[in-house]
């Protein structure tokens, strides 16, 4: 009782604090950038047009009861990239939400995503069934980059998470003040309960450090080699993680959420 007497006083004064910052939580602005400049000039030579750089942040694990509450792309558009984040504060944002990424999927051949077969794309899927929209991803390819990040370094790493493949491939650090993941549920929830925007800034900020690092990522991986000395232990065969890398074509709507 008293644990539930705190978490009411909590909310309280925070609403009350944040009163003049506060808005409605279905009318956070879109964000909508073009990021040549972050982008070296010969990644973006090499980032196809008809890719799709796909990450999400939800408000829970299990689709069937939780919101795809931000959306963010990322793609090339002629000389540049267009990073786009799209939020949702309730089932109504969300189902417009979705409905605009599935016109917009219908544009690319390909989505790149860190874990999206585990977990992005399934969502999705049980989202769009939720709402009664048609899936646009089973004609689409799926090119989840963990994939072959797990084949080559599982055991060699302490863990294939992303900030860790940032720092050990691309030698990208997160900083400390990097926002876990895991924490962006209870972001959502504070925003929804009368908290100020800035609560999912770092949200956001932490969503487009992702996609901006699958860009570099893709590459790097389409490029690594087996070593001379791993393929002799292998057998004598050399080869690149190109073939690993291909995209699998996604075969069926009905997959869940690992």
């Amino acid at each position: 009782m008293r644990g539930d007497f705190q978490s009411r006083l909590r909310r309280s004064l925070r609403r009350r604090d944040s009163a003049r910052a506060s808005i409605d939580p279905t009318e956070v602005e879109d964000f909508d950038q073009r990021v040549a400049d972050e982008i070296d000039a010969e990644l973006l030579e090499e980032t196809p047009e008809d890719a799709i750089f796909l990450d999400l942040e939800t408000t829970g694990l299990r689709a069937d009861r939780s919101l795809t509450a931000l959306i963010g792309i990322l793609y090339r558009e002629n000389d540049s990239m267009r990073l786009e984040q799209w939020y949702s504060g309730d089932v109504v944002a969300e189902r417009r939400q979705l409905q605009r990424l599935q016109q917009y999927l219908g544009r690319f051949r390909t989505i790149v995503s860190y874990n999206g077969n585990g977990f992005d794309v399934p969502f999705l899927r049980t989202r769009w069934r939720w709402h009664r929209i048609a899936d646009p991803t089973v004609s689409m390819e799926s090119l989840d980059l963990l994939v072959p990040v797990r084949k080559k370094y599982r055991g060699r790493w302490s863990d294939c998470r992303l900030a860790t493949v940032e720092r050990e491939l691309l030698g990208l650090p997160r900083c400390a003040q990097d926002l876990p993941g895991s924490e962006a549920p209870l972001r959502f929830q504070d925003l929804r309960e009368g908290g100020p925007v800035s609560l999912i800034e770092p949200v956001l900020l932490h969503n487009r450090r992702d996609l901006m690092s699958l860009v570099a990522l893709r590459k790097v991986l389409l490029g690594v080699t087996i070593t001379d000395q791993e393929a002799a232990a292998s057998g004598g065969q050399r080869h690149d993680l190109e073939a690993v890398c291909s995209p699998a074509r996604n075969r069926s709507s009905k997959q869940e959420p690992s």
